[in-house]
């Protein structure tokens, strides 16, 4: 037992027992902020006549597949037609999406004839430059907000009906994302994306809007305000993760980012499982070089200004890790709680000093385990029965999430490792032209 003894063997036990009271203080934190997701949502503004005018920028790289069932959606938009253009990227395309948006009679953005420099990598990209291409400084006197959207997505009719309300009852806030639903759920791969998204939906989007924090943006079916856009340098981004980067300097500024709950966005997630592995490390990638080069700024404005709750909400958001990673945290410690006790042979051998730290880790991992138990099965409950028309599965839905948020582990390494490379954007494919979360037979 010598080995087990030594201050090696403590001084990694205590380093454990930091990690594992960083998890314990963040689940904690998540939890109590949960509390303010239950109940039914209340609209907390009036509806208006249309006032606001949007420009809605579709990105699309090869998107022949969908593009034309998102045309189809988008031309059912009910709104002032003079208030709003929608205009489809089609970003550096060589198959047909252009022939369909001609076809279609829709407006679009052809990258490929290279009129502007690229400014970026990949979605970002793309969008820089239809804004270079439609007047850029110039779209201020013509739109008060930017939406964006991915090929593949339908929305709501009413969708700008609602932000438009909710936009001019706050006052014009920089950013309103909508609630993000999924197209599809058919194999327990997407089945986990769509249960964690109406977790984060409701738990986490809606207790925060309810509570006055700046809400995340989605990546998706998001407005920002024009003015407030244009004078930052558009959508010029340097990170693989724009929504958050974009998320972040609006918080730096001390500006607001809203929820919408009452319109959707409704995004296709992915089937394949390759395919999830690449999206999602790009995502871990881009979302911790966006925690580490804001991690200075933020921690100076947590010291020297107002506000501090929102910089700390903030903060635990950059570097929270996935819920997969903090389980197996928590496992980890309940295993070397335990271990160490049948190690020793008994928990008397244990050095006083081991001995506090063995039963604090196991403490700590214990109450993770309740909470987040508590998480995945009560308010995955709720989330089901409250926002959607499904049927509650709990063998099936909780395996669906445990399954994406358990092979999202390796995606945060990977995306951890890499997180200083930001140049080379990994396309997600796209297929699903309706909404659909039957199994195919």
């Amino acid at each position: 037992m010598e080995f087990l003894n030594s201050e090696v063997v403590t001084v990694l036990l205590g380093v454990f027992f930091v990690i594992t009271l960083y998890v314990n203080i963040n689940t904690i934190y998540y939890v109590i902020l949960s509390l303010f997701g239950f109940g039914r949502a209340k609209r907390d503004y009036e509806l208006v006549e249309d006032k606001t005018k949007f420009l809605i920028l579709v990105a699309a790289h090869n998107e022949e597949k969908v593009i034309g069932s998102t045309i189809d959606n988008l031309k059912k938009i009910q709104y002032r037609d003079d208030l709003y253009d929608i205009y489809i990227v089609n970003d550096n395309s060589t198959d047909r999406t252009g022939d369909i948006c001609e076809e279609k009679g829709m407006k679009y953005v052809n990258t490929s004839e290279q009129l502007f420099p690229r400014e970026g990598v990949g979605k970002p990209a793309g969008l820089q430059y239809a804004l270079r291409y439609l007047g850029f400084e110039e779209l201020t006197k013509k739109y008060d907000c930017l939406m964006i959207l991915d090929a593949d997505n339908h929305v709501d009719s009413n969708v700008l009906q609602e932000l438009n309300s909710q936009y001019i009852a706050k006052e014009k806030p920089e950013a309103i994302q909508i609630y993000l639903d999924s197209k599809n759920s058919a194999t327990n791969l997407s089945l986990g994306y769509a249960m964690s998204y109406y977790l984060t939906n409701r738990f986490f989007q809606l207790a925060k809007y309810r509570v006055g924090l700046p809400n995340a943006i989605g990546g998706t079916g998001f407005i920002v305000k024009m003015e407030y856009l244009m004078k930052h340098g558009g959508f010029c981004f340097v990170s693989l993760t724009e929504d958050l980067e974009l998320e972040m300097e609006i918080v730096k500024d001390n500006g607001r980012v809203l929820w919408n709950h009452f319109v959707r966005v409704y995004d296709e997630k992915p089937d394949n499982f390759k395919v999830s592995i690449k999206q999602r490390t790009r995502w871990s990638q881009g979302h911790w070089y966006v925690a580490f080069t804001n991690f200075k700024p933020m921690m100076k404005k947590l010291f020297t200004e107002k506000g501090k709750l929102k910089i700390i909400d903030q903060l635990f958001y950059l570097f929270g890790m996935t819920r997969a990673v903090q389980m197996t945290i928590t496992l980890i410690g309940i295993l070397i709680a335990f271990g160490y006790v049948v190690v020793t042979k008994s928990y008397q051998d244990i050095p006083s000093v081991g001995k506090r730290l063995v039963a604090m880790i196991l403490g700590a991992s214990i109450i993770s385990l309740i909470l987040f138990t508590y998480q995945f099965v009560v308010c995955m409950y709720y989330a089901v029965k409250i926002d959607t028309n499904r049927k509650y599965q709990l063998v099936q839905m909780s395996f669906s999430i445990f399954y994406y948020a358990y092979t999202f582990i390796y995606a945060q390494i990977v995306g951890l490792i890499k997180w200083k490379q930001q140049h080379t954007w990994v396309k997600t494919e796209h297929n699903k032209t309706s909404i659909n979360h039957k199994k195919d037979k």
